[in-house]
């Protein structure tokens, strides 16, 4: 297996989980050095199972990988991404306070839904959910994507579409 096919997910172009840990670790040990904020964006597209079921495995797949792509664009470079799961991926934002990242968050949501998708069962468009977190002063690493993760599930749980942030 080749260095990339090790750390970045093919399909996406972002990290895998495993790797994408570690550059977060590595930001936030970097953050705390230069008492810098970091701030991290946690995304699940909404209503996957639906999706899946409507439209097919491979047109998700080509909906994540757009969403990847998306989302680096966004977030032009300005910290590593990574895919946590099918359909959920995460930025590290060095550098970003937590109402910098909040508007890029709002900026994905509102972006996503304008996009059409096909599979040769229909047309649909994707939303996503995103939770908001910025790094507290001894805040591990871990501790981050768990908060971030749980700002997402409250998107959901609040309508989905949505940014919720810590």
């Amino acid at each position: 297996m080749t260095d990339v096919a090790r750390h970045v997910d093919l399909l996406t172009g972002a990290y895998k989980k495993v790797r994408f840990e570690d550059e977060l670790m590595r930001a936030v040990a970097a953050a705390k050095r230069a008492h810098r904020p970091l701030s991290l964006l946690y995304l699940d597209v909404d209503d996957l199972q639906e999706h899946n079921d409507l439209h097919g495995r491979d047109a998700l797949d080509q909906a994540v990988s757009w969403l990847a792509a998306k989302v680096s664009e966004v977030v032009n470079g300005q910290g590593p991404i990574g895919r946590l799961g099918g359909d959920e991926l995460a930025i590290a934002l060095p550098g970003v306070g937590l109402d910098a990242a909040n508007a890029l968050a709002e900026t994905v949501c509102r972006t996503v839904p304008k996009t059409l998708h096909s599979s040769a069962f229909g047309d649909y468009r994707l939303t996503i959910s995103v939770g908001v977190v910025a790094m507290r002063k001894h805040e591990l690493p871990g501790n981050l994507l768990d908060a971030a993760e749980d700002a997402c599930r409250r998107a959901k749980q609040g309508g989905r579409n949505l940014v919720c942030r810590r």
